[in-house]
């Protein structure tokens, strides 16, 4: 009897540990938000209370409707209180690819599926324009806020950017019935400090052109990515996750004029247009028969290069002209962009007389001015003569047979003489000849031994360079640690913000931000945590809100870095000095 309560107990605990294990697996999915705005990066997470390599995400269902970007994996197992969990997450960034109402299908994992998600995607509108603590936030400019009909403008957008971002993205301004394009700049990064913060400053140019009036509104360029942050598990522990950013700027207001009443001829508004001849057709004389080219080049100010309007020419019916393929392209002049058509054909008269090539005239309404102005080529005219007969063509011919006839003989008669010089010459060459092979020899010898005198010289001098270098360099970098030691007793932010950055710049000098620190450091993984999560604080306390921030912590884990570089320092010069 005593044996069959035994038995009968251990099946019991052998039940009750299997349970968790014989769990039905499921699959879960959700999103981070249901109501998002088109275009809009937010994330969904895909869970399975379960491990195993044969569990792989299948997210093909979702391109219909969604944009999916690359996706993270983790996986967890933990036992708690005596309960046993087995978890594999996914987090995917995707964006909706159209307005309304969209589904996000169920997805298949293994023998599991998720269940279907309702998301309500609306135009975009006043949203979020910074993260919480201003870390990323854009501003939007433009040069003009009214405007005619394809009248064009410049969209300039700054973002400043002052923590690490991810699978960033910028996608362009939105503006119905405009048409958009991004202006190529030289230079579109730099740095700046505002409130404390150090940002990196991103600079997009957009020249949109209005083809439809009234008013409108300009939707900001946006910005998509993911961030990392640090999120609180229990007292003990914590983990990193992704957030999706979605940041817009200021929309901006615009108002668009329809042509005026009083415009003649096909609407063109510019600042400046110019019809240019690029040939002087009076330079030459012209027979019947003979092409005649002309190239004439129209420039126009600030305008997009498949607005600008073709060159009638008027020419009469009569006349025969064979055009070349409009050359298309746009520079600067005195700072201005232009855009310009150039036309190229060759004429051909078919009688003597005079030629007349009509007036071409563009009309164009000066934006400066608000009038109508013409850009002009005056008509020209030209003489055309007979073309040559073939008499004419015979009589030069037989007068340039008799001079060749009577040069014969002469040519004869010097050829002999000429002979004899030249034999003469050849004896003198081939003495100058050797002399000046020995010499090119010489010379090369001279020149071989100067280059590698000159090699010799520089790495001597090279490595004078860097013995002296150093002692200097050693010298600046404890100057910086003791005055960013003094600046961490004193506990000021900003002052240990500049003294921080000072110090790594003469070990790494790439260092431009403190969330580059702890990845340069010689710490373990546990202190470059620590550091890296003081840095964090150090940058909120430099802000104009009041943060606390741990400085006698910063202290310990700096002067614990400099000790490990040291010895570092010291076990390099040991290596190389034997």
């Amino acid at each position: 009897m005593q044996f069959l309560k035994k038995c009968l107990t251990i099946i019991v605990l052998l039940v009750t540990f299997s349970m968790p294990a014989i769990s039905e697996t499921q699959a879960t999915a959700s999103v981070n938000s249901n109501n998002v705005f088109l275009g809009d990066t937010f994330m969904l997470t895909v869970e399975v209370n379960d491990t195993g390599s044969e569990y792989q995400l299948d997210t093909s269902a979702l391109d219909k409707d969604f944009s999916v970007g690359r996706a993270s994996r983790s996986q967890q197992t933990s036992y708690i209180n005596g309960e046993f969990t087995q978890q594999i997450t996914w987090t995917l960034p995707i964006q909706a690819k159209k307005l309304g109402t969209s589904t996000i299908p169920p997805l298949q994992i293994g023998d599991v599926s998720t269940q279907a998600i309702t998301v309500e995607v609306n135009k975009p509108g006043k949203q979020q324009q910074s993260t919480a603590d201003d870390t990323i936030f854009i501003e939007n400019t433009i040069n003009k806020n009214n405007v005619y009909i394809d009248q064009p403008i410049i969209l300039e957008t700054k973002i400043y950017v002052a923590e690490n971002i991810s699978n960033a993205d910028v996608q362009p301004p939105v503006l119905e019935g405009a048409s958009i394009e991004k202006v190529i700049l030289d230079q579109s990064q730099s740095q700046i400090v505002r409130n404390g913060l150090p940002y990196q400053v991103f600079t997009y140019q957009y020249t949109i052109t209005p083809s439809t009036s009234g008013e409108a509104t300009i939707n900001s360029p946006l910005l998509t990515g993911t961030v990392q942050k640090i999120q609180q598990v229990n007292n003990f522990q914590h983990r990193r996750v992704s957030q999706a950013v979605n940041i817009r700027g200021n929309n901006l207001a615009l108002s668009v004029k329809n042509m005026p009443d009083n415009f003649q001829g096909d609407w063109l508004i510019s600042e400046d247009v110019r019809l240019i001849e690029n040939n002087d057709l009076h330079d030459k004389e012209y027979f019947v028969g003979d092409p005649i080219t002309r190239s004439i080049s129209l420039q126009i100010a600030s305008i997009a290069l498949d607005k600008i309007p073709e060159i009638q020419l008027n020419y009469d019916s009569s006349l025969r002209y064979y055009p070349d393929q409009d050359d298309l392209k746009q520079g600067t002049i005195n700072g201005t962009l232009y855009s310009q058509r150039t036309i190229t054909h060759a004429i051909i008269a078919n009688k003597s007389g005079q030629l007349i090539l009509p007036e071409i005239k563009i009309a164009w309404w000066n934006s400066k001015t608000e009038k109508q102005e013409f850009a002009t080529l005056p008509a020209q005219t030209l003489m055309i003569k007979p073309a040559l007969t073939n008499n004419t063509v015979n009589d030069s011919s037989d007068i340039n047979s008799n001079n060749i006839n009577s040069s014969t003989d002469q040519l004869a008669l010097t050829a002999a003489a000429q002979q004899k010089k030249n034999n003469a010459q050849n004896n003198v060459n081939d003495d100058q000849s050797t002399q000046l092979i020995i010499w090119q020899i010489s010379t090369l010898v001279l020149l071989l031994l100067l280059i590698l005198l000159s090699f010799y010289h520089l790495n001597v001098v090279k490595n004078n360079k860097v013995i002296m270098q150093k002692p200097k360099l050693a010298n600046s970098q404890g100057q910086q640690y003791k005055a960013l030691l003094s600046a961490l007793k004193q506990a000021k932010p900003n002052d240990v913000y500049a003294s921080l950055l000072r110090y790594f710049q003469t070990q790494q000098p790439n260092i431009k931000l403190l969330q580059q620190i702890s990845s340069f450091t010689g710490l373990s993984e546990d202190h470059k945590q620590q550091l890296q999560e003081n840095l964090q604080q150090l940058e909120l306390a430099c802000s104009e809100k009041p943060h606390h921030w741990d400085a006698e912590k910063l202290l310990i884990l700096i002067k614990l870095h400099h000790q490990v570089t040291s010895q570092s320092d010291l076990n390099h010069i040991n290596n190389i000095n034997p």
